[in-house]
């Protein structure tokens, strides 16, 4: 009889293999590959397991805390995705939503989605309690990579895209998987199919969906992943206490050290995507020396146009070059049109075109010196 840590090698390899054929497959028959060769592959794959392991798990467990908390995430994931979108705006599905196409999607993506987790599931109860966390970090690497279904373009992108990639995409994936793991390695498959199924049934099915940017959505499952590891881990050892077992405050894993650098980032990023009403922005100019110098964070408040007055200092576009400078005049043009004329402090003239009301961004009201480098220093690096 073939020894478990064979069997899962021949998984891992099959699955790293299925989805690796991807670079190799000739482009006019990707969609042949990627709609019927990849999900038969798995039913083939979990066939295979089946046999090799038997039904070692239970899909309808006692696992009501797992159960729960999977339930809580997919409430905050929809919730915060669609809130988020409330301030930005909404567009169509990429995915073809309609009836043929759900089928098509339901067939490619969350067949091969359920089947992985019916895979997980086998191989983490299989171990005993000595391999399994093991088990679980190397899993939760293998399963990442088979979660890239556009690996041929992610191998092409140049290195700005690779970095964006990572942080927008692949980091969430380790930190969705990284559950995942755990949660079957305690018994959690029924769990696991509610999250990863309502996960990615928004993004396949739903025909309208929030526009919003990526790392907005990559910090929201980052967050929401280690929320769950929280409360789950939290319930588990007050219900280890409450039975009467020994355990002790420093046996409690500390999740929240964990989630804490990611919490503080999601504000990071939505205070510097102007969700919140007051914007940052790095002075990338000496032209309103000695009010604000290069590198200083000046921070931009969403007001009015009417309450603009001479004096303020405007936040205001021009193409697609953001400029802080001080309204001098406010004029209007012979068919009533009103426009600021605005001047750097430290400019010798006026700026050479008028500022319009839909290119005013908002008005600057503080500054904070020399914190604005790094975000200077980033753009050049991305330009």
């Amino acid at each position: 009889m073939i020894k478990k840590k064979w069997l899962v090698l021949i998984i891992y390899t099959a699955m790293v293999v299925i989805h690796g054929l991807a670079l190799v497959i000739p482009a006019n028959f990707y969609d042949t590959y990627f709609n019927i060769l990849r999900p038969l592959a798995y039913i083939a794959l979990v066939i295979f397991a089946y046999f090799s392991f038997g039904k070692n798990y239970r899909l309808h467990g006692g696992k009501t805390t797992l159960t729960m908390v999977a339930i809580l995430g997919v409430v905050l994931y929809v919730g915060f995705t669609f809130a988020a979108g409330l301030f930005t705006n909404f567009a169509a599905n990429a995915m073809d939503t309609s009836p043929l196409g759900l089928l098509r999607n339901g067939w490619a993506y969350l067949l091969v989605i359920v089947i992985r987790e019916l895979l997980r599931a086998q191989i983490m109860t299989s171990f005993g309690e000595k391999s399994k966390y093991w088990m679980c970090i190397v899993m939760t690497i293998v399963f990442t990579f088979c979660c890239i279904d556009n690996l041929p373009n992610v191998l092409r992108f140049d290195l700005w895209q690779q970095v964006d990639y990572i942080f927008t995409t692949l980091l969430p994936l380790l930190a969705l998987n990284l559950w995942l793991s755990y949660s079957a390695l305690n018994g959690g498959l029924t769990s696991n199919l509610i999250f990863i199924c309502a996960y990615y049934a928004v993004a396949l099915f739903c025909p309208i969906l929030p526009n919003i940017p990526k790392i907005l959505d990559a910090i929201a499952i980052y967050c929401i992943t280690f929320i769950m590891f929280i409360i789950y881990d939290s319930i588990e050892w007050m219900a280890k206490r409450r039975d009467g077992l020994n355990v002790q405050y420093h046996d409690k894993r500390h999740w929240w050290v964990m989630i804490f650098p990611g919490i503080v980032l999601a504000v990071c990023v939505m205070f510097g995507l102007g969700i919140f009403p007051i914007i940052p922005v790095a002075v990338a100019s000496d032209s309103m020396s000695p009010e604000f110098k290069h590198g200083d964070l000046v921070y931009v408040i969403k007001i009015p146009i009417d309450d603009l007055e001479r004096g303020d200092i405007l936040q205001y576009t021009q193409g697609n070059i953001s400029i802080v400078h001080r309204i001098i005049d406010i004029k209007y043009t012979p068919s009533g049109a009103r426009y600021f004329v605005t001047q750097g402090d430290n400019n010798a003239t006026p700026d050479v075109w008028p500022v319009y009301d839909h290119q005013v961004v908002g008005k600057a009201i503080a500054h904070t010196p020399f914190i604005g480098w790094p975000a200077l220093l980033f753009q050049g690096l991305r330009e």
